[in-house]
């Protein structure tokens, strides 16, 4: 069916645009959760990623994806009406659809659907309402119908004017079956409360070794940001009317250039000496054999030319290499030390480790 397709792409839309999250929200996020609780792990971290990943898809369903707006689809629909305000309108369709073709085609009919998804998509939110923010029934009315309201309102009017035209239904029938969805999500959250474990961390003191997970993210997040800016740089210059990709030589300057900058300049000057990833896991990059002094300049030089030198030179699949023996030798070794921090003389510690190290150092001897 050409509708149930839609939502096949739209979800691909949501995985695309959580990947694009990850700086500005997921990063912060799970780095204010290990500056808060210390932690960021187990049960907890899976209901958090969960909950963000439900954020990108919401919006990813409800506003892609967008039709060709260069060609002539505002004046084709120049005389569509976005607006439907016809209370029930939605389920006397239905009603009519149900009596012209009989219960059994209504059943697996696109009219059909169409209510049942927008009663589906708002479940989880109802669930996260109840079990993990622990609001109450009156205050889940109010959030699922603000929600939903929002959610009309940026359709009915075309991304608030931001699109040429409105290329989506605002239809008041919506706030009701969303937010009867976020209602019986909310009672599911409230059943699940008493067998599912408690999705808030409890806070403890973050000065234990890095576990090889925490680690192998950072790693992953720090050549996630190196792509993105790399893209970014690329796109932005060719706006401007800049075509780097054909420049000789470029094609390797500009990566090279962005990670030096990225992972040797920038962090020279942070105290934890940590790329965007490894400071997002809350971890600092010190001296082999003591945590309170932080890796040198010539170490970050030396961990650039053996991880991201060589990825500008011969190509990305050279990041997921370091990034497969990092995580191996992390997994492996007894010190849970990455292969290419072994080499540049540095391990990784948790940032309240460091602190915890320098204010011991620094702290007078009782006499």
């Amino acid at each position: 069916m050409p509708f149930v397709g839609t939502w096949v792409t739209e979800t691909a839309y949501a995985v695309l645009f959580f990947m694009a999250l990850t700086l500005v929200f997921v990063v912060p996020f799970i780095s204010h959760q290990y500056s808060r609780y210390g932690r960021f792990e187990g049960w907890p971290a899976v209901v958090s990623a969960a909950m963000v990943l439900y954020g990108c898809a919401l919006v990813a369903f409800t506003l892609f994806p967008f039709p060709d707006f260069a060609g002539d689809y505002c004046d084709a629909h120049a005389n569509v009406n976005h607006w439907q305000l016809n209370p029930f309108q939605s389920f006397l369709d239905l009603a009519d659809y149900a009596a012209s073709n009989g219960l059994l085609t209504t059943l697996t009919s696109n009219v059909l659907l169409q209510v049942v998804m927008n009663v589906v998509l708002f479940v989880p939110l109802g669930f996260f309402l109840a079990y993990r923010g622990r609001r109450s029934f009156g205050a889940t009315v109010l959030i699922g119908l603000a929600i939903s309201l929002l959610i009309e309102l940026t359709q009915g009017t075309g991304l608030w004017g931001l699109a040429p035209c409105p290329y989506r239904l605002a239809d008041v029938d919506d706030l009701l079956t969303n937010t009867a969805g976020a209602l019986l999500g909310w009672f599911i959250g409230r059943a699940a409360i008493r067998f599912l474990p408690d999705p808030t961390p409890v806070k403890r003191s973050d000065v234990d070794p890095p576990g090889p997970t925490r680690q192998t993210v950072g790693f992953f997040l720090d050549i996630y940001t190196y792509l993105l800016f790399d893209v970014v740089v690329i796109i932005t210059l060719g706006l401007l009317g800049f075509d780097l990709l054909e420049q000789p030589g470029w094609p390797i300057v500009l990566p090279a250039t962005v990670s030096l900058v990225m992972f040797v300049l920038i962090p020279r000057l942070r105290r934890d000496r940590a790329g965007p990833g490894i400071a997002g896991v809350h971890l600092a990059v010190v001296h082999a054999n003591t945590a309170s002094t932080p890796a040198t300049l010539t170490a970050l030089v030396v961990r650039w030319l053996i991880v991201w030198l060589p990825a500008a030179v011969v190509g990305v699949w050279w990041l997921a290499v370091c990034l497969v023996v990092d995580g191996l030798t992390t997994w492996r070794s007894s010190d849970h030390r990455p292969l290419t921090l072994r080499l540049a003389r540095t391990r990784q510690v948790t940032l309240e480790s460091m602190d915890g190290a320098n204010r011991s150092e620094t702290r007078e001897p009782t006499p």
